[in-house]
């Protein structure tokens, strides 16, 4: 119907561009109008969806393009749930994901079997269908649990594994059901589904993984262009897995578990994807959720009432007795236990898509579909809320509970002078910066006072600028800094103090020929003006690849200012890109790793080898690869960890480790003056 004629506007919209302009009108006002309710903003968005949509002021249709946008959106859910996951942690949990999944397919699954047959008198293939509807969920309220950065939390990991093996299940039935109804369940038939699916893990879990490592390699750095490739590889992963008889939704939670370890949380393109992700693609799903909700059916009939209660008490008991059952079984907190429920409770894509298949086949009528369009958003609305609610009191747990790196705010500084390691270091610098910290990082350059300074000032403040625009690009604030002084290393030393710097990344110096210049004389002199943590690095691979962090261990070392710190950042690291860590040397060193790793309370895969300080590097170089890291922690001279070993750390290095990735740590520590007394251990 045409109600402005001059305008040419039509209900519902037809025009796209007007389409799009309502849809950012509701995502830009929904959200913080529910805020202000405080309500989750889940909910803001699917109540817009059923107000413009057709069962609402019929603003929208759910036409094809609408519909595109919203199936992008349920792909990007799964896929940053696949994205996020904890890798570690799911190894860790998976015997705990199993249990769950089985929970909380198996509860709701054989309740709802037993009524709908016996109570709602369904036929049983109807019965099968609606109870793999009700035992089925998504994760809607995924995107709470990442807005409250609370997605590495034990139950999260438990709850994203036990949804994978609760939605496998439900879609096996559904294509069981499917082939059943044409007569061709057979032999045949399940060996064809175990080839599909074989192929479909093959190549999402083999192939993919190694082209992604080839592209990122070969463009590190081309954030945009990284960002498509991403997006390609979900949405070919979402294809691969339509030709092997499985959801699309499954093949993209795929391609986040498979380029999970290649994109750190603190990346620009880790960045990119979650702001285009929470911004455009996840709401235009939600809202399309709610255009599916048409609350007039409550009046047609009361067996539409008497169908909607028995499936929504159904639903929600029975993933509440799964989730408790599980926090009885792993000594979960409550708010875990709440956590759990919200996360599964939830029926949106893949309830719709079984009932929607059951419909066109002639399973279950009209009465049935209407009932499970409400159902989804009764659901959803409740897992917002157990959510919110549960993640709020996790997150202010965690935030009171864990341990910091320490009273003072963290403050790194860069030093930058070379183009070619800009990226380098500002990568580096992202990953040990402590994620609670709001301080920004420090790029600097130092210009020595002669007769080109105003030139090389020049020079340096657009190196300077590519570094703001990296670190803006993860979400994170740079703070430039250009100064002349008489000498690089007395600059650094003014600007450590004027700034209260903690801790400074710098980069390798390039010449390896010599021992004496193989660091630089600017950090020799530099290590004499400051006590704090210097972090030298040399990365000829991009830190997402690294597959084992090797760090050598000195004597002592436990027992410096800074060793918690150093711990905390290689840890990170570690965790970010999911690589193992072997530490090498003393067992006393070892016992006060593993002490802060139990009190992080998070799954590090470490090992542990005894070796004498002066044969560390020696037999490293022979199990060292290309893609792996090489830490070592160097202590200054005078200092209780130091070794007279450590004096020859420089050749072994220009000897054996030439082309690989290595950072050297020079921890934080009292300083000792020109003047002290040249003791050794």
């Amino acid at each position: 119907m045409s109600v402005f004629p001059l305008l040419k506007i039509t209900f519902p919209l037809e025009e796209p561009v007007l389409i799009f302009a309502l849809v950012l009108v509701i995502i830009l006002v929904a959200p913080p109008l529910f805020q202000k309710l405080r309500m989750p903003e889940i909910i803001g968005l699917i109540l817009a969806g059923v107000v413009v949509g057709p069962h609402g002021l019929n603003l929208l249709s759910e036409d094809l393009e609408f519909s595109i946008f919203g199936t992008i959106g349920l792909l990007y859910l799964m896929f940053l749930a696949g994205l996020e996951i904890d890798l570690k942690d799911f190894r860790k949990n998976k015997e705990k994901s199993i249990t769950f999944g089985l929970l909380t397919f198996s509860l709701p699954f054989t309740f709802t079997l037993v009524a709908a047959h016996f109570i709602l008198d369904f036929s049983w293939m109807a019965s099968l269908l609606i109870s793999a509807m009700i035992a089925t969920h998504t994760l809607v309220s995924y995107p709470i649990v990442s807005s409250l950065g609370i997605s590495r939390n034990r139950v999260v990991n438990v709850g994203i594994g036990g949804t994978i093996i609760t939605d496998t299940i439900a879609l096996l039935i559904l294509a069981v059901i499917a082939e059943s109804t044409q007569g061709e369940i057979n032999l045949m038939f399940w060996v064809q589904f175990v080839l599909y699916f074989s192929v479909f893990v093959f190549i999402v879990n083999w192939v993919f993984p190694r082209l992604s490592r080839w592209f990122f390699r070969n463009y590190d750095g081309q954030s945009s262009l990284e960002y498509v490739f991403v997006l390609t590889v979900v949405f070919i992963s979402a294809v691969v897995a339509e030709f092997a008889h499985i959801e699309p939704i499954i093949g993209a939670f795929f391609a986040g578990l498979a380029l999970n370890r290649l994109i750190p949380h603190n990346s620009p393109l880790m960045n990119r994807i979650m702001f285009i992700g929470h911004t455009l693609f996840i709401p235009f799903f939600l809202i399309s959720v709610g255009m599916l909700v048409d609350f007039s059916i409550l009046f047609q009939s009361h067996e539409i009432l008497w169908v909607i209660g028995i499936l929504l008490a159904l639903a929600v008991i029975s993933k509440y007795l799964a989730a408790y059952l599980t926090q009885k079984f792993f000594h979960y907190t409550v708010a875990e236990r709440h956590l759990l429920f919200g996360l599964s409770n939830a029926r949106a894509a893949s309830a719709i898509a079984i009932i929607i298949v059951g419909f066109n086949m002639g399973i279950v009528h009209e009465t049935v579909m209407n009932a499970t369009i409400l159902l989804v958003l009764f659901t959803c609305l409740i897992s917002s809320l157990v959510t919110e609610q549960a993640g709020k009191k996790i997150a202010y747990s965690r935030e009171v509970q864990v341990p910091g790196r320490g009273a003072v705010e963290e403050r790194i500084l860069i030093p930058v002078s070379n183009p070619d390691t800009i990226v380098q270091l500002l990568s580096f610098a992202l990953m040990v910066k402590d994620r609670q910290s709001e301080e920004p990082l420090f790029p600097i350059t130092i210009v020595p006072d002669d007769e080109q300074a105003t030139e090389n000032v020049m020079y340096y403040s657009r190196l300077l600028e590519k570094a703001q625009e990296h670190a803006t690009a993860t979400g994170n604030m740079a703070q430039i800094i250009s100064r002349v002084d008489t000498n690089v290393a007395d600059g650094l030393a003014r600007s450590i103090k004027e700034l209260h710097i903690n801790k400074l990344v710098m980069g390798w110096h390039g010449r390896m020929s010599t021992v004496d210049f193989f660091f630089g004389t600017l950090l020799e002199n530099l290590l004499l003006r400051t006590g704090k943590a210097v972090y030298v690095v040399k990365l000829l691979t991009p830190l997402n690849l690294v597959d084992r962090i090797h760090v050598m261990l000195p004597p002592a070392v436990e027992y410096e200012v800074g060793f918690r710190d150093w711990v905390d950042d290689i840890l990170d690291v570690s965790r970010q890109t999911t690589s193992s860590v072997v530490f090498w040397g003393h067992a006393d060193t070892y016992q006060k790793i593993q002490g802060i790793i139990d009190e992080r309370d998070a799954s590090q895969e470490t090992d542990f080898q005894q070796i004498e300080c002066g044969q560390i590097l020696e037999t490293i170089s022979g199990q060292i690869r290309t893609n792996d890291l090489l830490v070592v922690v160097k202590a200054r001279r005078n200092t209780l960890s130091y070794h007279k070993e450590l004096k020859h750390v420089p050749q072994k290095l220009a000897q054996y480790f030439q082309n690989n990735n290595i950072v050297v740590i020079y921890p934080e520590q009292e300083i000792v003056y020109r003047d002290a007394l040249d003791v050794q251990v």
